[in-house]
């Protein structure tokens, strides 16, 4: 199966999965808010959050066996293939393992991560729950998962897991009506991961027959191999969690648990359409991985640039959807109650934009091993965020906390990432990256000026100014965009490769 086809198998049952399953997760949360109420949100987002940062103990073991599978698949070494699965399904175990000790050894200082009352539940039972939903990620079978994301077969992962987590929300909203219960709710989703764990090993064992012959050991080089990748991989995902989980834990110790419940509201719309932009581009993963290393510098670096203007546009666009839409949505959804200042909405967006639109950087970098160099660089800018963050917060409330994420990603990841990458990947100056950027930035701002200037007249709160503001955000950010980069050789090969499957499509039709 071709690179393209693979790719737009992955994107499809990324984005039409993920449509699906959020639809019917915003309905789970307003069913939750509704009948368990602001406190059980906040905990729950929170031990979530907590659940993330103890996840760091794969510390990028993920990326760095996917990237070392890219060879051998292609090549159908399968020998290498089994010794490499053997060696990740023993580390997963004893991942899963550090994840529970170092859960259990968290447990007497939670009561310290969590300002305001907290009376209403048993905290530690439930967060043994959320513990336990974690825990059994590991030891079943999710390590199968990342031979079909290095063979660019992830849309049957993804198709497995869409599956099973819409049975799970409708079973998790029966259950929110009729028993109003915590504990059952958090209890569906331990079943739920084993279910789709032992569901996808079953296919990948149908799939890799050979995985069941006899297992070599990885050979000195390769084990130092891959233990350099997951290291240099490991720095990077310190950054990542700690930009992005540990915001949760900072709220809830110096504002209060229900302000965690407010934001997470917010945060679950934003993650909704990030996993969905993540989901389409990381869909090309895999196979950039082989484009990498089949063609020139100079394809490489023009197929990077086509599909930064993809990704930049789409950011933009959400952006302004973001700040334009946001607040009248959550208004409708839940109430006034449960609103945030416009001011730290705003910041919220800005933190979106700048952290996605790295995302065409960090997968360039993963597929093509980048991630090797400039490793350190992602530990200091994962120490400046959470400092600043803790200096800001109580200097700025809210605000503060995403305001340090925004400085220490500018200062450090924001220029080093596209340097790292186009010195060593492209040889050649990162300053078109970098003017992209910045133009991106002023072109969703002008959008968004121009579209709150038009709606002015209809400031009422119902769901048909809400479709009506959502309509100036298409026409709007996407009409600027054409006149900006309409005509550039990027949007012509975009556009060509749209064409080009379409027509491929009505021929099979035919």
């Amino acid at each position: 199966m071709s690179r393209t086809k693979n790719s737009l198998l992955n994107i499809m049952a990324s984005i039409g999965g993920q449509l699906l399953t959020n639809v019917l997760r915003w309905i789970c949360r307003m069913v939750f808010i509704y009948t368990l109420g602001k406190e059980y949100l906040g905990i729950s987002s929170l031990y979530a959050n907590i659940l993330t940062i103890l996840s760091l103990s794969e510390l990028g073991l993920g990326s760095a066996i996917t990237y070392s599978l890219y060879k051998p698949l292609a090549e159908n070494d399968t020998e290498t293939v089994r010794s490499l699965m053997a060696f990740f399904k023993k580390a997963y175990r004893w991942i899963g393992i550090a994840v529970m000790g170092l859960g259990l050894c968290l447990m007497p200082f939670l009561p310290y991560l969590m300002t305001g009352s907290t009376e209403v539940i048993n905290i530690y039972l439930y967060y043994l729950l959320y513990l336990a939903q974690t825990v059994v990620s590991y030891l079943f079978f999710a390590y199968k998962a990342i031979l079909l994301t290095a063979d660019q077969k992830k849309y049957i992962a993804d198709v497995v897991m869409y599956i099973l987590q819409i049975i799970m929300n409708a079973v998790q909203i029966v259950i929110l009506f009729v028993w109003h219960s915590f504990f059952a709710y958090t209890a569906a989703v331990i079943v739920y991961n084993i279910v789709q764990n032992m569901a996808v090993a079953f296919i990948v064992d149908r799939k890799y027959p050979y995985l069941k012959g006899p297992v070599k050991k990885l050979s000195r080089e390769q084990c130092k191999d891959v233990f350099s990748r997951v290291y240099a991989m490991s720095l990077y995902r310190i950054c990542n969690v700690i930009g992005t989980s540990t915001d949760n834990l900072i709220i809830s110790a110096n504002i209060s648990v229900i302000a965690v419940g407010l934001y997470d509201n917010y945060y679950m719309i934003i993650q909704v359409i990030q996993k969905m932009l993540t989901g389409v581009f990381q869909a090309f993963t895999s196979s950039l991985g082989n484009f990498y290393v089949m063609e020139s510098r100079e394809r490489n670096e023009f197929m990077f640039r086509t599909l930064n203007l993809a990704n930049s546009w789409l950011v933009a666009f959400c952006s302004v959807c973001f700040a334009v839409l946001l607040q009248p949505f959550i208004q409708l959804c839940f109430g006034t109650e449960y609103l945030l200042d416009y001011s730290v909405v705003i910041i919220i967006v800005i933190n979106f934009a700048t952290n996605f639109m790295q995302n065409v950087v960090r997968i360039y970098r993963d597929a093509s091993g980048l991630f090797v160099r400039g490793k350190y660089r992602a530990l200091l800018a994962a120490v400046m965020n959470l400092v600043i963050s803790i200096i800001l917060v109580k200097k700025m409330g809210l605000a503060g906390v995403f305001l340090g994420s925004i400085i220490s990603r500018m200062v450090t990841t924001w220029w080093f990432d596209a340097w790292i990458l186009y010195k060593y990947g492209f040889h050649v100056s990162p300053w078109p990256f970098y003017r992209n950027f910045l133009a991106t930035m002023v072109l969703t701002v002008l959008s968004t000026v121009v579209v709150q200037s038009i709606a002015v007249p209809w400031q009422e709160t119902v769901w048909l100014t809400i479709l009506f503001k959502g309509v100036l955000c298409v026409v709007i950010t996407n009409g600027i965009y054409l006149l900006v980069y309409g005509r550039s050789e990027e949007f012509r090969y975009l556009v060509g490769k749209v064409k080009q499957i379409l027509v491929k499509k009505k021929t099979a039709q035919r």
